[in-house]
């Protein structure tokens, strides 16, 4: 358990495997071991995290009220990742106990930057499953347990909608504007209406969700919940992927929801979380037109 104050700590949703790689040592694989088809490796998963980990620091005192020059930014990430303090987390949350070892390199627990790749690691693995959504609130009450949860997410605004250029201005209206000294600009046209959720086939509302065209069948077998969420987030719109599953542990189906501002565009089932994350994602971005 994770001692008293501290945030929740983000869960890898419903990927068993990704979570005991996550915390499974080098000294216990094989040299040889085939590389993960979405993510490679763990030694991957640690660089990606490395990096996500600096951003989330970095945007949460680069939010900060009043403004900090540059300078301070960077004053401030030094001093909140140092590999002391992050070995402290590690120790706060427990996750040196769930670290799987060889025996003969067990004195590596006790190495802080040994203990830090295994906490960018999971960042990484958090990062890949979940998105930034679920990072940044969760750092920023780590260093700072007074950081407002609603304004710690950058969120991107949506791409505004494309308005083609005014006319040229006729003489009279260019004197005009010149004798007034301002012009308006013209108004923006409204943004696109959001498509309809999507519901599941023989459903009162199935024939709002069409499969893809042969024409973009290559795309979307391309999309991945990364790109989707990435996507979203481009777009001002926050994902989330509720999941159920089915039948006994050993052999659960699951059952994802891709919802976007908590409306449903996609579902997808497997037996495994992730695939049927994976279909949710590429039937929601079918249905988004994306």
């Amino acid at each position: 358990m994770a001692a008293a104050g501290l945030p929740p700590l983000p869960k890898i949703e419903g990927d068993v495997d990704l979570f005991l790689d996550v915390f499974t040592h080098n000294s216990l694989r094989m040299p040889s071991a085939p590389m993960n088809e979405e993510y490679g490796n763990t030694d991957r998963l640690a660089e990606l995290g490395a990096n996500v980990l600096r951003l989330a620091v970095a945007t949460h005192f680069f939010r900060k009220k009043p403004l900090l020059q540059s300078k301070e930014i960077n004053d401030r990430i030094h001093e909140h990742l140092s590999d002391d303090i992050v070995n402290k987390w590690m120790e706060q949350y427990n996750l040196k106990h769930k670290l799987r070892i060889a025996p003969s390199e067990m004195k590596l627990i006790h190495d802080v930057k040994e203990m830090r790749k295994v906490f960018e690691t999971y960042i990484g693995a958090l990062y890949i499953r979940n998105g930034i959504q679920s990072i940044q609130p969760w750092i920023s009450r780590l260093i700072d347990p007074e950081s407002p949860v609603e304004d710690t997410v950058i969120m991107p605004p949506a791409a505004p909608a494309y308005a083609p250029p005014p006319p040229p201005p006729t003489s009279a209206s260019s004197r005009a504007g010149n004798h007034a000294g301002y012009s308006p600009a013209p108004p923006k046209s409204p943004p696109p209406p959001i498509p309809p959720p999507y519901s599941m086939p023989g459903g009162p509302s199935s024939s709002q969700y069409q499969a893809p065209s042969q024409g973009s069948n290559q795309m979307y077998s391309m999309v991945t919940v990364a790109l989707m969420n990435q996507k979203a987030s481009q777009m001002g719109y926050q994902v989330t992927y509720p999941a159920e599953h089915t039948g006994p542990p050993h052999n659960p189906l699951w059952t994802v929801r891709c919802c976007l501002n908590g409306r449903e565009y996609g579902r997808g089932t497997g037996k495994s979380q992730k695939i049927a994350k994976d279909e949710a994602a590429r039937k929601t971005w079918a249905a988004m037109g994306w």
